[in-house]
């Protein structure tokens, strides 16, 4: 764990999946007190054991005065949330002017909108930490993370499918492409990773050797803060039930959730991941 902490008390904005409570955990290593914001309808834990209110997900001052009320001095935003409908989000607090600008920021894409969201954050006076900044052990390093060697031809492909997973990251699109024997099989979008593995399992199911990369990279240029893309022993799984021979991921820029898990995992079903940069 890090020595130079940077806050006194951390508070987590939680959604959806097992990354808020293992980052809740390995920041409360740190002996230092840990509050969860919960959003409503996609933080899926009861959080038993720590401080927690749960919140909507447009009640962003709401949220803030929570913080504020603990002594909270950074947080940091965690967890699958699904993307709100601009329509109806008003986020209750803030002016006409900031409102517009919220929905101008949305209307340029994912990034962009959670910008403009850690920059309100930052308005009210907290330090936006990423999870480089609370649990680094949890980035995927550089190189051969699991399984025993990787062949030229899925090499090629993984070189190919971190190619693409850049090109569509810098769009804005999605984090994760499949390529098998240089095409594209399957590119993420709004449907996220495992439907876009499950759909990939319709076309290589029926064929008998392992072969195709599932590659997932961070944007380009986004605020790493926050919606790094996270890897588990679920999607492992999803990359075996696609018949695909490994995983590309970006080195520093995706997160392994229970590290052991997934390359035990990864092992049995044949496959393995690397870690790689540009």
């Amino acid at each position: 764990m890090q020595t130079d902490l940077k806050w006194q008390a951390l508070g987590i904005v939680a959604g959806g999946g097992e990354l808020p409570l293992t980052l809740a955990k390995l920041a409360s290593g740190h002996k230092k007190p840990v509050f969860i914001a919960a959003l409503q309808e996609h933080s899926d834990f009861s959080w038993n054991g720590y401080a927690v209110q749960h919140f909507r997900l447009d009640q962003i001052k709401a949220i803030c005065a929570y913080f504020q009320a603990q002594g909270v001095d950074a947080i940091t935003f965690a967890g699958n949330v699904s993307r709100p409908n601009i329509q109806t989000f008003n986020p209750g607090g803030f002016s006409t002017k900031e409102i517009e600008a919220l929905a101008r920021a949305a209307h340029r894409g994912d990034d962009a909108l959670l910008r403009h969201i850690i920059t309100l954050f930052e308005h009210e006076g907290f330090t936006v930490l990423g999870v480089a900044d609370i649990a680094p052990e949890l980035l995927a390093p550089l190189g051969l993370i699991g399984g025993d060697t990787i062949g030229d031809h899925d090499l090629q492909d993984c070189n190919r499918a971190c190619e693409m997973a850049r090109k569509i990251g810098a769009l804005d699109i999605g984090q994760g492409v499949v390529v098998c024997d240089g095409v594209v099989l399957a590119v993420e979008a709004q449907e996220g990773t495992q439907a876009m593995l499950e759909r990939c399992a319709t076309l290589r199911n029926e064929t008998i050797r392992r072969a195709g990369v599932f590659a997932k990279y961070a944007k380009p240029g986004q605020d790493r803060r926050i919606d790094l893309p996270v890897i588990g022993v679920r999607t492992i799984k999803a990359v075996a039930d696609a018949n695909l021979a490994g995983l590309a991921i970006e080195a520093g820029a995706v997160i392994l959730l229970d590290r052991e898990k997934i390359i035990t995992t990864a092992t049995q079903n044949g496959l393995f991941i690397l870690g790689m940069k540009e």
